[in-house]
């Protein structure tokens, strides 16, 4: 949604890699809807309380419902129904492996759907084929960008290129194949990024370095193009290739749709797609191999980045042209690569896929604290800020919970028994949806902090005054 060098992880992102519990960057929505990979808010924040600080699992799972492949894609969620995106299962005739990663994956169909789950007790509704052709690419194959609901609809991409709007009951009502249309995906551990609903328009990015960048948005009601940008770059080799998903930034009478990758942060006029600032340095030092994973953080009237070793970058909106000079508000060296941060607004909190978390302040991208360990292991799934809480998931299918502020406290570590996990947290009403390897979970229940921080305690978790990274 979106370690590609530790790679194809990224695409994980997403995530894989995108819109505001549909306020979604405009649309309506229910306040316990989870529309998008990064939530209502587009930056990983949910104001649900009463969440779960405690689980394992026999306890406070409300259910755990098998799915048929492993997935990089998050679930999203509108009302009573939960949709996910995932191949099939392998079967005799399982997918071809196009690029492998040191650690062995499982196989996977080579057919890819959109499921639809109850979000009462996980039973499936439908499901629909949207592609085929699926393969694995290092650590993940075409079904990671993640879906995006309006409530009313469902928006999928496939890393095939294949763009789907499908009605609540799972009918197909248009699709378009983006690689027909306008080429090959050329970026070097496949496409990962997830798209974005803004104002009724379904906006996809395709950033590489071997055939020509661009932006294009399609009209969600009737998946005919509304517009295609060029998104020029100079980075070089592997540089110009992006697994980030778009944002939407609104400050004063302006909203601008927000890129990052190929070296720089780029604003473009979301009814024609033009391309109204850019900022550069994500890459000082111009190398070769800065290709970007996590998605850009949009907080007021500030979108961060950061490149693949650093720095952090904060950049004012505003302006026009190249603002590289003009705009930067704030540098950090605290760099990471594939989960995306979330923030609250007063901090933001930055995952590394090591393990080590810090914390920023967002007015003036001071280091609260750095290089805090949670729970060992690699981390893709992006981190979730929630009722106090931070939650990261590792591949391991290990949960900690952080105390959120400017504190560094561990309050507990759950472990879900699936391998693999590679999907960002979604939440609705008082409840977790976890996806891991095989299973996706409703958690509930069990939000007793202090409880939860003895539990720590005993397990050896991190405590304040751990050893950081």
């Amino acid at each position: 949604m979106n370690t590609l060098s530790r790679l194809a992880l990224g695409l994980i992102f997403v995530a894989t890699s995108t819109l505001g519990g549909v306020a979604l960057a405009g649309e309506e929505g229910s306040a316990g809807d989870w529309p998008h990979w990064r939530g209502p808010s587009l930056d990983g924040s949910s104001e649900a309380t009463g969440l779960p600080t405690k689980w394992s699992e026999s306890e406070n799972v409300r259910f755990k419902v098998a799915l048929p492949a492993f997935s990089a894609s998050s679930p999203v969620i509108a009302g009573d129904r939960i949709f996910v995106a995932t191949a099939g299962a392998p079967g005799s005739d399982p997918a071809p492996t196009k690029k492998r990663w040191r650690t062995p994956i499982a196989p996977v169909g080579k057919d890819l759907y959109i499921l639809c789950l109850s979000t009462e007790d996980g039973r499936e509704l439908w499901r629909t084929k949207v592609a085929g052709g699926n393969y694995l690419m290092g650590k993940h194959d075409l079904s990671s960008p993640s879906p995006i609901t309006d409530g009313e609809r469902v928006y999928a991409m496939t890393g095939s290129g294949i763009v789907s709007a499908l009605d609540l009951e799972g009918k197909l009502l248009w699709q378009a194949d983006i690689q027909k249309q306008f080429g090959r995906f050329a970026a070097g551990w496949g496409y990962g990024a997830s798209p974005l609903l803004h104002e009724g328009r379904v906006i996809v990015p395709v950033l590489h370095g071997r055939g020509p960048s661009y932006l294009v948005a399609f009209e969600a009601k009737t998946g005919e193009i509304a517009w295609k940008v060029d998104r020029p770059t100079k980075a070089t080799r592997e540089s110009p290739d992006a697994y980030t998903t778009p944002v939407v930034m609104r400050y004063g009478d302006r909203t601008e749709v927000i890129v990052a990758g190929a070296d720089v942060v780029t604003a473009h006029d979301p009814a024609t797609g033009k391309e109204t600032w850019r900022c550069g340095g994500l890459n000082p030092n111009n190398r070769g191999n800065y290709r970007l994973v996590a998605s850009p953080v949009v907080i007021g009237d500030l979108v961060v980045s950061c490149g693949r070793s650093g720095p952090l970058l904060a950049v004012r909106g505003g302006g026009k042209g190249d603002v590289t000079g003009s705009n930067v508000a704030w540098r950090n060296p605290i760099a990471y690569d594939v989960p995306t941060p979330a923030t609250d607004g007063t901090y933001l909190y930055i995952l590394n896929d090591r393990g080590a978390l810090s914390c920023v302040e967002v007015a003036t991208g001071k280091s609260v604290y750095e290089n805090q360990r949670v729970a060992r292991g690699i981390y893709d799934a992006s981190p979730l800020l929630a009722d106090g809480k931070i939650y990261v998931t590792s591949e391991g299918g290990v949960t900690t919970v952080v105390k959120a502020g400017p504190r560094f406290e561990v309050l507990a570590e759950n472990q879900l028994q699936d391998r693999y996990t590679l999907s960002s947290i979604a939440v609705s009403g008082k409840s977790l949806f976890i996806r891991t390897a095989t299973n996706l979970y409703r958690i509930e229940g069990g939000t007793q902090e202090k409880d939860a921080g003895k539990d720590a305690e005993k397990s050896g978790a991190s405590k304040p005054g751990r050893k950081p990274y």
